[in-house]
């Protein structure tokens, strides 16, 4: 049978689900509103795309399943491979974490460096096509009552495209919840947390070894707020053309400058100025980019009484984080292997596809989904429906990160979970706890100094 797969949206999501029912559909077509780039220019779509991007060990992993060859490929393309714990300057609110190897080494790349080489990869199966420029108006429902879907409609009226399964990949903003509901179909519930935190950031030329100081060993730097002063944060990431990528974040309701004067002067006011004395002797190649697009929003598909027939949802389109946390990008990785192993259990027409397809979803993005939350829910000013016990979560998590300053064991658990190797709940696994409780008590005993391994790493700033 000549079976055809519609995806809407040609951003990382929706070309990883096109990469998945490559394999199941004759045809699978690429519906994008934007003009898609021959290079790697912004998409006007994808709002976060001049900001920093991190790509997790998970979704490097799954990314690799969906397209053999796609390390070698980003890496040949300009990628950068280093591992944070041993490359990176990180202050946190203990002090600097130590220098070690983690064994997980990441990719640093600009987002449209990364979403190019999928989309090349992608090209090359012949029975992938993108048809952009093409702006979908709603969701064609079967005239004859089933309620299924059998397609969409573009824009204007243009005209109908027909398919055997329609997926949304259209991002957070995506209009199918109204869709739906004009269709008289039954649309999901949604939920929503907001720390209202803002980004900006600016792009550099970085200056060459020879002209950095002595002792700088770092590759790239990461700087946390400071407990009970402004509600700043920042990082600056290496990326493939000799470029710096440096990104002010705002917390709860501190919006970063976004003026080049300010700017500079934000960075100046960190917890520490090592980012500013970097970026001192680079080159600025950009102006300051703003954004306030950080609200965690997720839409319960899984709860929909009865099924959507011929419609699928994934990444953003189901569940969108704040990009602080940096989940996106291995989070629609990982959906799309989620549709790649329905696929394999069920038929693409079964009539259970889209509730199996949900509810597996929903299983994984509970995890990153109560990691982004719980972090916002630090703030006083996040607005949304606070979960039980939050606040002894948030003490429980400030004495683990704490812990952890003096305890490798506990620093290679972490990593674990913010890389998405391991779900949330490790965090809390009685090993764990008693770790962080027995290094409570030697510090409130006084049965060690505090966070010597930290005050051991603290790098060497440029002389004044």
């Amino acid at each position: 049978m000549n079976r055809h797969a519609i995806v809407i949206g040609g951003s990382l999501a929706g070309l990883c689900a096109a990469r998945a029912l490559s394999r199941f559909f004759e045809h699978v077509t690429v519906l994008e509103r934007d003009a898609l780039p021959v290079d790697t220019r912004c998409r006007r779509g994808v709002p976060q795309a001049r900001h920093v991007h991190a790509l997790l060990a998970r979704g490097r992993t799954e990314l690799e399943q969906l397209l053999p060859g796609f390390t070698a490929r980003l890496r040949e393309a300009g990628a950068l491979e280093h591992d944070m714990a041993r490359d990176f300057a990180v202050l946190r609110p203990y002090g600097w974490a130590p220098r070690e190897e983690s064994g997980i080494p990441s990719l640093f790349a600009s987002r449209e460096l990364v979403e190019a080489t999928v989309r090349g990869m992608l090209a090359e199966h012949s029975n992938v096509s993108f048809e952009d420029r093409s702006d979908v108006a709603g969701l064609r429902v079967d005239p004859y009552g089933s309620g299924r879907i059998t397609g969409v409609v573009l824009e204007n009226g243009a005209r109908d495209v027909f398919a055997d399964l329609v997926v949304d990949a259209s991002g957070a903003r995506s209009p199918a919840p109204r869709w739906l509901r004009e269709a008289g179909l039954a649309v999901p519930e949604e939920t929503r947390v907001d720390s209202f935190c803002s980004y900006s950031t600016r792009w550099y030329e970085a200056p060459p070894p020879e002209e950095r100081p002595d002792g700088w060993w770092w590759k790239g730097i990461w700087i946390d707020p400071r407990p009970g002063c402004e509600k700043r944060a920042a990082v600056l990431f290496p990326a493939e053309g000799g470029r710096w990528i440096v990104t002010l974040v705002g917390l709860a309701r501190m919006p970063p400058p976004t003026t080049e004067a300010g700017f500079a002067e934000a960075l100046g006011r960190l917890p520490s100025p090592l980012i500013a004395q970097a970026v001192d002797l680079a080159k600025p190649v950009s102006p300051v980019y703003g954004s306030r697009s950080t609200v965690n929003r997720l839409r319960h598909y899984e709860r929909v009484r009865w099924p959507l027939q011929g419609f699928l949802a994934l990444g953003d389109a189901v569940c969108s984080f704040n990009p602080l946390y940096g989940q996106g990008m291995t989070a629609a990785a990982v959906c799309a292997r989620i549709l790649e192993r329905q696929l394999e259990l069920l038929a693409p027409g079964h009539p259970e596809l889209s509730v199996r397809f949900f509810q597996a979803q929903s299983d994984f993005m509970s995890g990153p989904w109560r990691l982004a939350t719980s972090a916002d829910f630090r703030f006083a000013e996040t607005e949304g429906q606070r979960p039980a016990f939050s606040e002894w979560r948030t003490r429980y998590m400030d004495a683990l990160i704490a812990a952890s300053g003096d305890d490798p064991a506990l620093r290679a658990v972490i990593a674990e979970v913010v890389h998405m190797l391991c779900p949330p709940e490790r965090l809390f696994a009685a090993d764990v706890v008693v770790r962080v409780l027995r290094q409570h008590m030697r510090r409130r005993l006084g049965g060690m100094p505090p966070f010597a391994a930290a005050a051991a790493a603290a790098p060497r700033l440029a002389a004044r």
